[in-house]
């Protein structure tokens, strides 16, 4: 398999390639928040880098959230070119699915600011997001798991889970938890 994934969702932006057993990364400088002009300069410095092309790919997996808003939308807006111009399939991944890769009760949390998190409970075989104020969270039974930044590993890890089951879209779409800003 072949593929690349994009996650522009926070601070740092993150590309995987995939060629077959061989990983090639970059993952941005921490507060870059540079996403757009850096996007498809990288992943060309990547596939000069492995040898292939953009149309060698199989999948595009596009972190669709939670984060930025602006970041999720160059991210998924980048992964649904890229697909749609070589053919590829699309896998959606979250940030907080990824953070939770391998674990089966979990609680995963990224700081949204304000003593806010957005959250991922995993317990008793179902996946709840919800957004919620620290205090609020009273899950003492649940492995707290919260983002650090990029995790590659991780997210390599439940692109491919979903590639090989066969969960494909049409198109990414981006994911939030809760309305931005603006729109509140």
């Amino acid at each position: 398999m072949r593929a690349l994934i994009i996650d522009t969702t926070w601070e740092r932006a993150v590309l995987v390639l995939i060629d077959g057993d061989k990983r090639y990364s970059y993952v941005s400088d921490t507060g870059a928040r540079r996403h757009s002009p850096t996007v498809l300069a990288e992943a060309d410095r990547l596939f000069t880098e492995a040898g292939l092309k953009p149309a060698d790919l199989d999948a595009v997996g596009a972190v669709v959230g939670p984060g930025s808003f602006t970041g999720i939308r160059i991210g998924v807006a980048t992964a649904n070119a890229m697909a749609k111009a070589v053919g590829a399939a699309i896998v959606e991944i979250t940030e907080l699915e990824a953070m939770l890769e391998g674990e089966t009760e979990a609680l995963a949390l990224i700081d949204c600011k304000h003593d806010n998190y957005y959250a991922l409970k995993r317990a008793g075989g179902k996946d709840e997001y919800f957004s919620a104020n620290i205090a609020d969270i009273d899950e003492p039974e649940l492995k707290k798991v919260f983002f650090e930044g990029a995790i590659t590993d991780k997210l390599v890890s439940a692109f491919i889970r979903k590639y090989t089951a066969g969960e494909f879209v049409e198109e990414a779409r981006p994911f939030y938890i809760k309305k931005s800003s603006a729109e509140a």
